[in-house]
């Protein structure tokens, strides 16, 4: 046994010798496995510490108890959020036990209270209440159909787009028009230094960039800045522009990791499609603000993954606007069916990218923090998972290896102050 000061004691842990109230009422007996009911008795009642068993004996068994402990309180409160899921499928029960894992090691790793991080707003992204219900200005079929202006391409990226169609560019002339704007020369060099691509020596000019990564592969890379940078004026008030990105690039990290299993399917694509597959709701944002924060409480409430509160409110959802978005900028056709589709795979041979980016997505989504107050998982189509002929443990190594990367795509592209891409 041996003395724990109350603030170190967590759930799970298991009292040595009974705990008394100054009174000598006895508020938890020996060998009790604290709860957080205990804990805020004892603290109601002004203990400041406890004898817990096992301290001096095994530490690493007391570490096992409180995982085990604050996991199974993490697992109770994910399941709201994973009604879609189906958890009795091997797939859908590995994700969501890596949910919890992973939940679980941050509150202790962090000594969060979760409480408190379960009580964080559930709604993080809202437009000012003035425009919930003010009438859009905007008919949702001209939004669809192309008709509105949706977003315009930095001249630098129109340039380099029209250069890289054609087979006579080499590398000289693709790092002449990429130097003239020295945020995209920074971002594209780190990029391609990223664990992404993982390349054993570092690449210092673009010219080397071109020449390793390969001019294909940096078209794509290239097109995905391009859209990113389109949308870099987002007012912050309508969405927490921030945790849209970071989800954008854990599906990105996430579709470029499972890739890599794939045969025949190309990482640097997986990367992009993941980057843009969302951009339909900054297309909503921008022209229907009323109709996205309608549709944001409408999902919050019924519990309806976003693209269904969407489609409740507006008749389509963000995907079929990302298809019109990147059909309009011309865009490869893998990459407009990366975006239109990712919510309906069809889970044929033939579209195994799209089935890439629908289960990247809803990894990101499992996996992302605050676990707690997220958005409704949507279902796991299990035709498009079984098209990509994974088997569930790469799921394991997809977590793990997939966090250092995020980190480092976030700071390649939305490190600002105000979340911006930029």
């Amino acid at each position: 046994m041996g003395k724990r000061n109350i603030d170190d004691i967590t759930p799970g842990m298991t009292l040595g010798q009974a705990v008394c109230a100054p009174d000598g009422r006895v508020l938890a007996a020996a060998g009790t496995t604290l709860s957080e009911d205990h804990l805020r008795l004892m603290r109601a009642y002004g203990v400041r510490d406890a004898d817990i068993a096992g301290q001096d004996g095994d530490p690493a068994a007391d570490a096992a108890k409180a995982f085990t402990a604050t996991a199974q309180r993490c697992r109770e409160l994910l399941r709201r959020r994973f009604l879609a899921l189906d958890r009795e499928s091997a797939v859908g029960k590995t994700i969501f036990e890596l949910a919890v894992s992973r939940a679980a090691g941050r509150v202790l790793d962090q000594g969060l209270s979760l409480d408190e991080v379960a009580a964080s707003p559930a709604l993080p992204c809202l437009a000012p209440e003035r425009q919930l219900f003010d009438d859009a200005a905007t008919d949702p079929a001209e939004l669809v159909s192309g008709e509105v202006e949706l977003a315009t391409l930095p001249e630098v990226h129109v340039r380099l787009l029209n250069a890289l169609g054609k087979d006579e560019t080499g590398p000289a002339e693709l790092a002449a028009i990429i130097g003239r704007d020295p945020s995209l020369t920074a971002r594209l060099l780190r990029l391609v230094n990223s664990p992404v691509y993982g390349l054993r020596g570092p690449v210092d000019s673009i010219s080397r960039a071109v020449t390793m990564v390969g001019q294909k592969e940096l078209s794509t890379l290239v097109t995905g800045l391009a859209a990113v940078s389109a949308f870099s004026d987002i007012a912050p008030e309508l969405c927490d522009m921030r945790m849209f990105w970071r989800h954008a690039a854990a599906c990105g990290v996430y579709a470029s990791l499972l890739a890599r299993s794939v045969p025949g399917l190309a990482p640097d694509r997986g990367f992009v499609g993941g980057l843009l597959h969302d951009l339909g709701q900054l297309v909503i944002l921008r022209k229907l603000p009323a109709a996205a924060g309608r549709a944001l409480i409408l999902s919050r409430v019924e519990g309806l993954p976003a693209s269904e509160a969407e489609t409740a409110v507006l008749g389509f959802d963000h995907a079929a606007v990302g298809r019109t978005l990147l059909a309009g900028w011309n865009f490869p056709p893998a990459l407009i069916a990366m975006a239109g589709d990712h919510h309906r795979p069809d889970g044929a041979p033939g579209s195994r990218e799209t089935a890439l980016i629908h289960v990247a997505d809803i990894l990101a989504q499992a996996w992302d923090w605050p676990a707690f107050s997220g958005p409704p998982m949507p279902a796991l189509d299990e035709p498009a998972w079984h098209s990509l002929g994974l088997s569930e443990s790469v799921l394991v190594d997809v977590a793990r290896d997939g966090d250092d990367a995020i980190a480092e795509i976030e700071s390649v592209f939305f490190s600002g102050p105000t979340g911006r891409p930029h």
